[in-house]
């Protein structure tokens, strides 16, 4: 009887337990989903830069893709265009138009070949870290303490030897801090640090960014986009308001080698004023802005 007893008691104990555990609302994989997301603003895993052929903030947050030029500010020096081998450089990400809670990943890679590029030094390790990636590749990324934050310093040391041009490829997160990973504003942008070997002949990056032309055509409706390219790469646009708000998405297929002339309608009824254009090509994001009169 007393074996009985001892059972019973153990039995009525862990029901007492588990009914003090506090399940939370909704379905189960709404609780896996917020969980996630609380674990993940620790900081992404490798490979969430958006570098070529690699994800983006995306790949955990189902929040909308923008470029990044003029909100992704990335400073090595006044005046420094080039680095010198071996040479160590402060640097300072910053996020213009930021939120409550953001984010971020940064990898610098090598024009050339996309490879790993100098080697990054963490300088603020409570709010900063280094994610290790395949080929000896560095992603600097935040931590929680540093989620709140819209400024993150880092130091960069170059290549012990000029490797040509080197590309930061960022993506950073806007949230809307609700606690989940939905609505969130990803930005990505490329930022270059020049070699001297590099400048003797444009690189991709730059052909695109030198000859890209995006404007109005007000007796079609249309926005005309001229570029250069050296391949084949998709192509997409995306047409935002000042409020942020996406009024325009399309795919306009593929480019070729050579001069390359896109045209996209616009929807009907715009309202007039400031608008970011956002061109994709391949993994690579570019942006203008238009005045619709």
């Amino acid at each position: 009887m007393k074996k009985t007893y001892l059972t019973i008691a153990t039995v009525l104990s862990g029901l007492a337990l588990f009914s003090f555990i506090e399940r939370p609302q909704g379905s189960y994989e709404n609780f896996n989903a917020e969980r996630f997301h609380r674990l993940s603003s620790g900081g992404a895993s490798a490979g969430n830069a958006g570098a070529p052929g690699e994800n983006n903030c995306t790949q955990c947050h189902s929040g909308t893709v923008q470029a990044g030029s003029g909100f992704n500010i990335l400073e090595w020096g006044d005046g420094i265009t080039e680095y010198t081998p071996g040479e160590t450089y402060s640097m300072q990400l910053s996020m213009e138009d930021a939120s409550a809670k953001n984010g971020f990943q940064i990898l610098p890679l090598k024009a050339s070949d996309n490879t790993a590029a100098g080697t990054i030094v963490v300088t603020d390790a409570a709010r900063t870290q280094v994610i290790p990636g395949a080929g000896g590749k560095q992603y600097l990324g935040h931590r929680l303490a540093g989620n709140s934050s819209s400024t993150w310093s880092f130091d960069w040391t170059a290549p012990s030897t000029d490797v040509g041009n080197v590309i930061f490829y960022i993506a950073t997160n806007k949230t809307n801090a609700n606690g989940q990973a939905s609505g969130d504003l990803i930005r990505l942008s490329q930022h270059v640090f020049e070699g001297n070997a590099g400048s003797a002949s444009l690189t991709a990056y730059q052909q695109i960014q030198n000859s890209l032309k995006i404007g109005m055509n007000p007796s079609t409706g249309s926005l005309d986009v001229f570029f250069e390219m050296q391949e084949q790469e998709p192509l997409y646009i995306n047409l935002v308001n000042l409020q942020g708000q996406s009024v325009l998405s399309n795919s306009l297929g593929s480019s070729y080698p050579g001069e390359n002339q896109k045209s996209v309608k616009l929807p009907e009824g715009l309202t007039a004023g400031l608008y970011i254009v956002n061109f994709f090509i391949g993994n690579k994001a570019y942006s203008e802005k238009i005045i619709l009169e």
